[in-house]
């Protein structure tokens, strides 16, 4: 590891300072502007691996807009500009195109790090969560929610391209128009932009690799707080891929990846429907349909076994760690020493689950007496999705026309 040249930031919200050295992040401050003035810096949205994201004003457009910037060692022909310019000029009319994020502008940066594209798309809110003060038992909220993103995915996937990374931070909420807010109303709802000061570890005058100062997010939760939609938007397509594109390798957090995925089997575009699933579990219950105790692959292996049981041989045998949890025919073994014992769970006994409040909530599996009608069209929903055969898996034309989803009124903007 290379030793740092600029000290930690004190801040757990902002990027690491470090993180601004060749082919690395563009430096940005508030107020700068982009694209020969058009886009001024007003407030920052947030950071990832490989990105910073600003909340900008579109001095043209007179609007508020999100300003995407990919790292330098993004390359030029930039896969995820490509779909998303795919997903943006398509004539395709499909529903599902109002939940899923449009390109509005897209223009590269040459700053002292590199070559960056930025891309520009409108505002949204924070990262998908259950809406606070629902009942345990209520599925209305989650039928609204989870029908959107089952007609987002299936507008994808009528383009032939499958998202790779469909989870709760990739999905957030639309927001209503704010553009007619001025900066100081927005700071007074977001807050102003807390600043902290960059400098160098050896002393030496910082340089134009780093800005002068880090950036933390403003407050999102209090702009979507008054701008409130039941309404949402799928981003983020930095995983995306066309249909036939072979792809090896998908990096997936382990509670929506699928069994394809944890188990190195054949990678496809179905790997959307099983995240679909588990979200939409996640959605109505309130907890994640694959439990993690330590937040590894292995423990999603295990559970997955615990309520699909025993995959393929061929998915089987690529899982090396099998052996200390199951028999081979996939039957749970007694715990030894401090290993904790895998309990089955089957899939239709975590519905049924959803009856109860969390804390009453167990293995059992008394299936004899019938699920209410709700929670047996969500299963019938979940027992076509949740499988181990990828190509078995319902599609999203069939997953939007199903009984669960009748009657299904999305509000408007």
């Amino acid at each position: 590891m290379s030793p740092r040249t600029y000290a930690p930031s004190p801040s757990t919200f902002a990027e690491d300072p470090d993180r601004y050295r060749e082919n690395g992040l563009h430096p940005l401050t508030i107020g700068e502007t982009l694209k020969h003035g058009r886009y001024r810096i007003v407030h920052k949205l947030g950071s990832g691996s490989f990105a910073t994201v600003w909340l900008g004003r579109d001095t043209l457009e007179n609007k508020y807009v999100s300003l995407k910037i990919l790292s330098a060692d993004t390359p030029l022909e930039c896969k995820e500009l490509r779909i998303l310019q795919d997903i943006t000029e398509s004539t395709v009319a499909h529903k599902g195109r109002e939940f899923v994020v449009q390109l509005l502008d897209h223009f590269i940066i040459q700053g002292p790090n590199g070559k960056h594209w930025c891309l520009v798309t409108a505002v949204a809110g924070e990262r998908l969560a259950r809406k606070p003060g629902l009942p345990y038992n209520s599925l209305e909220w989650p039928r609204i929610i989870g029908l959107q993103i089952a007609e987002a995915l299936g507008y994808l996937h009528t383009l032939g391209i499958a998202h790779g990374d469909c989870y709760t931070s990739n999905i957030l909420s639309q927001l209503l128009p704010f553009d007619k807010w001025s900066e100081e109303e927005l700071y007074a709802c977001m807050g102003q932009p807390i600043r902290h000061q960059v400098h160098r570890l050896d002393g030496r005058p910082k340089g134009d690799n780093a800005p002068d100062y880090t950036v933390d997010p403003g407050d999102v939760v209090a702009l979507e707080a008054r701008l409130p939609t039941d309404r949402i938007v799928l981003i983020d397509f930095g995983a995306a891929f066309y249909h036939h594109e072979r792809i090896t390798e998908i990096f997936t957090p382990a509670p929506f990846a699928s069994p394809e995925i944890l188990f190195s089997g054949e990678l496809t575009s179905s790997v959307d429907k099983w995240a679909f699933g588990c979200l939409l579990y996640e959605l109505c219950a309130d907890r994640s349909l694959i439990k993690l105790l330590f937040g590894w692959n292995n423990d999603a292996l295990k559970d997955q076994v615990s309520m699909l049981g025993k995959p393929s041989e061929a998915l089987w045998q690529n899982w090396k760690g099998k052996e200390k949890y199951f028999h081979p025919d996939g039957t749970p073994k007694e715990a030894e020493g401090r290993r904790l014992k895998v309990e089955p769970l089957s899939l239709e006994q975590r519905v049924r689950n959803l009856e109860k409040p969390l804390s009453e909530r167990s293995h059992g599996t008394d299936i004899a007496t019938p699920l209410p009608p709700d929670l047996q069209n969500l299963y019938d929903l979940l027992k076509g999705i949740i499988i181990y055969d990828a190509g078995a898996r319902l599609s999203f034309e069939a997953i939007q026309a199903h009984p669960f989803f009748s009657g299904v009124d999305i509000p408007k903007v």
